[in-house]
Order: C-alpha cells, then sequence, then structure tokens
C-alpha cells in the first residue's frame, strides 16, 4: 500500500472496543425481531416503507416470530439487495458468490442460482437471539470475520456487500482477503455507506479510501450515489450511500 494510504488510514481506524462494538449491534438485531413480528402481525402499518403483508404472500412455519423473519427476508430484504447493488436477480447465475457481512438474513438469496455464501462473525449470536437461519438449506454459513475468510485461494466468482464494510475492524486486511478468496476477473461489487464513525460502524470511508484501498481491483470505480435506499432515506449530516464495481 501507498504511503499516503497508511497515513489516511491511521487516522480513520481508530476501533471502539470489539465487546462494545457487539453488544451494540447485537441490540439492533434483537431490537428488530420484535419489529419483524409487529409488521408481520399489523401491529405497526409499516417498516422501512414495507407496508403489512398480504395474507397471500405470508410465510407459515411453527412459530410467529419465524414466519415474521421469513416473510420480510422475502418481500424486503431480497428486493432491497437488488436495488441497493444495482443489479438483476440473474446477475450471478451459476457462480460462488461471498456476500461480506451478510447479517442475519441471507438477503443474497436474491440472486437466483448462484452458490452463495454468507460470511457474519456474529452468527452463532444471531441464532442465540433468535434468527431462524436454519430455514436457509442452501446457504453455506460462515462465521468469521471478513480480516480472516477460512476459504482458500481464488475461490469466489464474485464478493458482494451491503453497507457492511464500515463495520469490520480493519478495512485494509479486509481488502486483502478479498483480493485473496476472489478468482482473477471476478466481480466486486459493494454497496458503502460513508458517515461519521459510529459505536458499531468504526470506520469513516471516502472516495480517496475506496480508490485506494481497491485499487488492486482494476476497473473498480464508483457507479452510483445516494441519500437514499430502500426504505429509508439519510438525515442531513447522515452521510451518502454508494456503490462500488469493477
Amino acid at each position: 500500500m501507498k504511503i499516503k494510504f497508511r497515513k489516511i488510514y491511521k487516522k480513520i481506524s481508530s476501533i471502539v472496543l470489539l465487546k462494545s462494538k457487539k453488544k451494540v449491534e447485537l441490540e439492533f438485531w434483537k431490537e428488530m425481531v420484535a419489529e419483524y413480528t409487529k409488521w408481520y402481525k399489523g401491529g405497526i402499518e409499516s417498516l422501512f416503507g414495507e407496508k403489512n403483508p398480504e395474507e397471500k404472500n405470508k410465510i407459515y412455519v411453527n412459530s410467529i416470530k419465524d414466519s415474521a423473519i421469513l416473510t420480510w427476508h422475502k418481500i424486503h430484504q431480497e428486493q432491497k439487495y437488488l436495488e441497493d447493488l444495482v443489479l438483476k436477480e440473474n446477475a450471478f447465475e451459476g457462480k460462488k458468490v461471498l456476500d461480506i457481512g451478510s447479517g442475519p438474513i441471507p438477503s443474497a438469496t436474491a440472486f437466483k442460482n448462484s452458490d452463495l455464501y454468507c460470511l457474519d462473525p456474529l452468527l452463532g449470536d444471531y441464532i442465540n437471539i433468535g434468527y431462524p437461519i436454519h430455514y436457509y438449506g442452501q446457504t453455506k454459513f460462515i462465521c468469521s470475520h471478513s480480516e480472516n475468510i477460512p476459504i482458500s485461494d481464488n475461490f469466489f466468482d464474485a464478493v458482494i456487500s451491503v453497507n457492511a464494510i464500515d463495520h469490520v475492524n480493519d478495512l485494509l486486511k479486509t481488502s486483502l482477503e478479498i483480493k485473496r478468496v476472489l478468482k482473477e476477473g471476478g466481480t466486486l461489487r459493494m454497496h458503502v455507506h460513508y458517515h461519521k464513525k459510529t459505536q458499531a460502524e468504526p470506520i469513516e470511508i471516502n472516495d480517496e479510501i475506496m480508490k485506494e484501498i481497491f485499487s488492486w481491483c482494476k476497473n473498480f470505480k464508483k457507479i452510483s450515489e445516494s441519500n437514499s435506499k430502500r426504505g429509508y432515506t439519510l438525515s442531513k449530516g447522515g452521510g451518502i450511500y454508494t456503490v462500488w464495481s469493477n
């Protein structure tokens, strides 16, 4: 990496205690379990702009909670991923895809006929707070940090990430791990939120940093930016959403 970037990176890499960061993230996802259930049962009119599901669109399994989360995944999350990444559902047909920072809901199942791997260091914790990961039988889950991906070199045809790389502990190591596991000429596509650092999102990112840290990726560039995404608009000072791709 260039000396210039090392100076920039030193300024932005002040990380809060990992324990505190983890606690904040899990508190958010635990609260969302209750919100999904209220949305499913009609206890709130909408959630992130998504109206209550009609009966014909509801998924029913052995608990209301699980039914609510699976319905939210199908109605909202899959469409959100397609819109956030500006891609069609057949974009990765027949390809091995890694979703970095997938969270407790494997939204990248939106990409049909792909071999999906979801990476997140909190997967075990998501199960403990009530997320029904066991229903996604075709998806492979990797409980690990992005700085140390337990996958062999040149394994994936595509690596994606939605609003997640600002959550990592070390952006430089994450970039180098993506380079290692991505096949030469493979697709790298990221939805990135630029914002001031928070407890759960401790890394500040901008165009210069993205260009420098992913300089190894040929033709990697910003393809769009906006202050809104599906179901959410940033308030003044809330930063901006960008999409980067090669």
